[in-house]
């Protein structure tokens, strides 16, 4: 990613967080609270929204950064993943993750890295990469 690159350990690591999101956050609980995916879907991004809220009453600046970045970041995951069947499609969405982050790394450091408006050519092409089940 722009700023401190982007590598294969680190696309490994945001997989299986997005695999753990999905089967643990959505599909295992569920189903032991006995909802449907649209529901558990539903509760988790009303839960992250209401902590959202919260997030300024963090204190430490860092912890405050960290915490709010992880729930967006679930909560980006969930919104992808809530169209049609999350069981059947939910790994190929995170493919489509995974391989966002590497082309937005790749164009980056191959293409715009050190150009005056790298950044404004980076979210213009961003804009075009469909991230959804296809």
């Amino acid at each position: 990613m722009p700023l401190c690159g982007f590598n294969e350990k680190m696309l490994e690591g945001l997989t299986a967080f997005n695999e753990g999101l999905v089967e643990y956050g959505l599909i295992e609980r569920s189903s032991k609270n006995n909802e449907t995916l649209d529901q558990a879907l539903k509760r988790e991004i009303s839960d992250m929204t209401r902590l959202l809220l919260e997030i300024p009453k963090i204190e430490d600046s860092a912890k405050r950064v960290l915490t709010e970045g992880i729930l967006k970041y679930a909560m980006g995951v969930y919104l992808l993943i809530r169209n049609g069947d999350i069981k059947k499609n939910y790994k190929k969405v995170i493919q489509n993750i995974s391989k966002y982050f590497h082309s937005m790394d790749n164009k980056f450091y191959s293409e715009l890295a050190g150009k005056s408006d790298d950044m404004k050519q980076l979210a213009q092409y961003l804009n075009k990469i469909n991230l959804g089940k296809k």
